[in-house]
């Protein structure tokens, strides 16, 4: 049996490009949110280059993680990072 399925969209949490802090619909990030991977949305707007989800997710995931350690060593307590 074949079938389809969803492989990417174009959606998803709008993130800080240089922290990948989650951002509010205000364009304020919202303390201690992190996300990376397929969760994040606006690289690639109408066309998705074949391959690029996984260095997306790891060069966001990345970002994430050290931007929520830094936070947590700031003291921020509500650091938390969402991955899909």
């Amino acid at each position: 049996m074949v079938g389809c399925g969803i492989t990417f969209t174009f959606g998803g949490l709008r993130v800080n490009a240089e922290s990948a802090q989650v951002v509010d619909t205000d364009l304020e990030p919202i303390p201690g949110l992190y996300a990376a991977g397929e969760i994040i949305g606006g690289f690639f707007y109408f066309n998705y280059p074949s391959g690029t989800g996984l260095t997306t997710g790891a060069v966001m995931g990345r970002i994430a993680g050290a931007s929520a350690a830094n936070a947590n060593s700031r003291g921020s307590s509500s650091a938390k990072a969402l991955a899909s």
